[in-house]
């Protein structure tokens, strides 16, 4: 499954703004203006996204990074049609999300947002799980198969978790995998993230952005926002860079963070391992790799070339 972003813009405004503002660009292009729309200007003029164009492959992992107030959130909304362009078409398969009868397109991508376990509601962690299943009209075994499934998707013994358990009562890093499972029991095509892992203390975090990786090399394919670069310099094969509804870089992960002055002045940074990296690369150490995502790494390189160096002088000496 193929989701295609082409030239989105989107610009929150009401439906009258929104017309005039379309008005006004028709008559700039019939005069062959350049269209103006300055960040931060009058709502009509005030762009969430410009011009967004990128093509999400079936089993990719792309990750989405960007300061606050960026276009992050906006972007993502528009993957299931929950938000549709000011100007441009998201396409699923070629169809475009935004017209009539695309219900069954937008369910094949789960979007999962901030502090999932705040939109829990059900008496029970099986209701919340079966509330999309229930929806998409399925029989009760094929709702029950499908809670199990996803619980046990996330980590969650079904046997244990069964239906006179209450999500209420649960631990915060047990109540975001419910909210989690409730999703993947629509079984999405493409799960998009918008920072699973806030808010969770390190233990907790590093078992679910486990269980995403696993859920990639399921065959799933991942979107994910985050702030962590060394989260997505770790987990991703491609990178999106938002600033100001623009995207300002698009790559692999070691093609973006080769750029760390320019992030920087937009507020972010490029991961810590990098840092060193870098470091020691201008001191004249020889490293072999583009990108260091984690120390480990690093430190295995390090090691290795230390070796090297030992033995070709312990040799020399003979």
């Amino acid at each position: 499954m193929q989701l295609v972003f082409s030239n989105v813009s989107y610009s929150y405004v009401n439906r009258n703004q929104a017309k005039a503002a379309k008005s006004r660009r028709k008559a700039k292009e019939a005069q062959n203006e350049t269209e103006v729309a300055a960040w931060g200007n009058n709502p009509d003029q005030m762009w969430a996204l410009r011009g967004a164009n990128f093509t999400l492959n079936k089993g990719e992992f792309l990750g989405i990074c960007g300061h606050t107030g960026s276009g992050k959130s906006t972007l993502i909304q528009h993957m299931n049609g929950l938000l549709h362009p000011t100007k441009g078409a998201v396409l699923l398969d070629g169809h475009n999300l935004a017209e009539k009868g695309s219900q069954e397109y937008c369910r094949k991508v789960g979007v999962v947002f901030q502090y999932p376990e705040h939109q829990l509601f059900a008496p029970t962690v099986y209701d919340d799980v079966a509330f999309g299943p229930r929806n998409m009209g399925l029989t009760d075994d094929e709702v029950n198969q499908r809670v199990k499934e996803s619980l046990a998707q996330v980590g969650l013994d079904p046997e244990t978790f069964n239906t006179d358990a209450s999500p209420f009562e649960l631990s915060g890093g047990q109540q975001r995998r419910v909210a989690f499972a409730g999703v993947l029991a629509m079984k999405p095509e493409i799960l998009v993230l918008d920072e699973p892992a806030a808010g969770l203390d390190p233990a907790s975090r590093a078992n679910f952005l486990n269980l995403i990786a696993d859920l990639h090399a399921s065959g799933l394919t991942v979107v994910m926002v985050s702030h962590s670069m060394d989260d997505l310099a770790r987990l991703c094969d491609r990178l999106l860079v938002l600033n100001k509804g623009r995207t300002i870089y698009q790559g692999t992960p070691a093609e973006v963070f080769s750029h760390p002055a320019e992030l920087k002045k937009i507020g972010l940074d490029i991961p810590a391992a990098q840092r060193v990296a870098n470091a020691l690369k201008a001191q004249g150490v020889a490293l072999p790799k583009e990108l260091y995502a984690t120390s480990t790494e690093l430190a295995q390189d390090i090691a290795t070339l230390y070796a090297a160096k030992h033995e070709e002088v312990e040799g020399g000496a003979r």
